[in-house]
């Protein structure tokens, strides 16, 4: 199994703005007690996580009202490294044959850019051509390697394509040690009730590339 989800530490780059992540002992044997116990205080976008359609949808489905086998099973990885530079758009989904109901992800130049450290000023997501079209595809779930799949500058929109469609999107994903192929995947968020997101530990265990797998899409 490929461990794709970013550690939780001080170290991992935040979303600007949102809460910060910080562990502590609320008891240590250290210091006399009897076992170890952490006090977390981390916001529910920190790290490798999962958006549900609340996130940007009022009255949208919170998390623990999602349909976890859209984000367990076999799933796509996708390479996007385009000789130009720019955002995934309708014209490039087109060429990668993606079938409804197919689980996707992305991996990008983010993802050695980013590293879980560095915030990006170009980093690469999807325009809005490319949200439409998988939305009106209807994917399982999107998932991407960097904080968001919404371009800078953006108003949200992104998102609302793809969550108004029923598509958890998985952001921060960890893909340096991934190439693009077929996989398949465990991804499980916490069981948060009513809330809009959650960390998640998100693994890939490569396929066997038969006739109908999934396969390599690259330009």
């Amino acid at each position: 199994m490929i461990d794709i989800t970013y550690p939780l530490d001080e170290h991992l780059l935040i979303y600007p703005g949102d809460p910060v992540y910080k562990a502590e002992w609320f008891l240590s044997m250290d210091k006399g007690d009897s076992c170890n116990v952490t006090n977390l205080t981390l916001g529910c976008h920190t790290g490798t996580h999962v958006d549900a359609p609340l996130h940007f949808l009022q009255g949208g489905k919170s998390l623990d009202e999602m349909d976890l086998d859209r984000l367990n099973g076999p799933v796509r990885v996708i390479e996007y490294f385009p000789e130009t530079p720019g955002d995934i758009s309708e014209a490039f989904l087109k060429k990668c044959h993606i079938q409804p109901g197919e689980r996707v992800i992305f991996k990008t130049q983010n993802s050695c850019r980013f590293a879980g450290k560095n915030l990006l000023e170009d980093y690469v997501a999807f325009d809005l051509s490319g949200a439409r079209y998988l939305a009106q595809l209807g994917v399982a779930c999107l998932g991407i390697d960097y904080l968001t799949i919404e371009p800078k500058g953006s108003d949200g929109s992104v998102h609302r394509e793809i969550l108004g469609a029923g598509i958890p999107v998985v952001e921060t994903l960890d893909l340096r040690k991934v190439s693009g192929g077929g996989y398949e995947m465990v991804c499980l968020p916490l069981r948060l009730s009513g809330r809009e997101a959650s960390p998640v530990r998100a693994l890939l265990k490569p396929l066997d590339m038969a006739p109908g797998a999934a396969h390599k899409d690259k330009v």
